[in-house]
Formats: structure tokens, C-alpha cells, sequence
């Protein structure tokens, strides 16, 4: 079975993590299985694999204690520039969005509890 994978490719500009002045930019390619987008299921393990990648991508070591941390800004970020590009996408070609990444926007907008 032969499966065609999507490439997102973001540049995100972030703060340093120890509040310098200067921002750096980063660019990423985020990838995913469009098709996998036609079921709610597919779409929340596109979800799961994009989260992982922004991790990834937005891990640094840290120069004090030398172990990996997360800059939860910038993961944030490309999360939300990805499923941008993927509404975008789906927008384009005519079809819906899974509720899946919808749901997401709801649950970024309201208070914490």
C-alpha cells in the first residue's frame, strides 16, 4: 500500500529561552498522512504525530543542568500553524476539517479550571 504524505513547512519565530532581546527563527517541515484526515480516528492520530513533532522540534538542552526542556510557546505555535495549513488545505480542496482540530481551538480558548 503506497501512502502520500503532506509536508507542512513552517518558519516560527520564538523568544530565546533565557528572555534575551533577540528572537531566533526556526523553520520545520512537519509531515502527515492527508488521508488519515477523512476520519475523526485518523485525525486525532495526525494530531498526536504533529504534537510529537512540534516537541521535537522545540526541544533544546538547557545550559545550566544539560538536560532537555520544552519550549511550550514555540510547540504551541507550530501546532497552531499546522492545523492552520492543514483547514487551509482541506479548505481549498473543498472538503471539512476533522472536528477533531476544532475541538482543540475550544479547549486552547477556554479558562483553565
Amino acid at each position: 500500500m503506497r501512502k502520500s504524505f503532506a509536508t507542512i513547512a513552517i518558519i516560527s519565530a520564538f523568544a530565546a529561552p533565557f528572555a534575551q532581546a533577540d528572537t531566533s527563527s526556526i523553520s520545520v517541515g512537519m509531515t502527515y498522512d492527508p488521508v488519515l484526515l477523512q476520519s475523526e480516528d485518523g485525525a486525532k492520530e495526525v494530531l498526536a504525530s504533529l504534537e510529537s513533532q512540534a516537541t521535537e522540534a522545540c526541544t533544546f538542552d538547557s545550559p545550566i543542568v544539560r538536560t532537555p526542556k520544552v519550549d511550550k510557546t514555540c510547540r504551541d505555535e507550530l501546532i497552531k500553524k499546522s492545523i492552520d495549513a492543514i483547514r487551509l488545505a482541506s479548505l481549498q480542496d473543498g472538503t471539512q476539517a476533522a472536528y477533531v482540530f476544532a475541538s482543540r481551538d475550544l479547549s486552547a480558548e477556554s479558562p483553565a479550571q
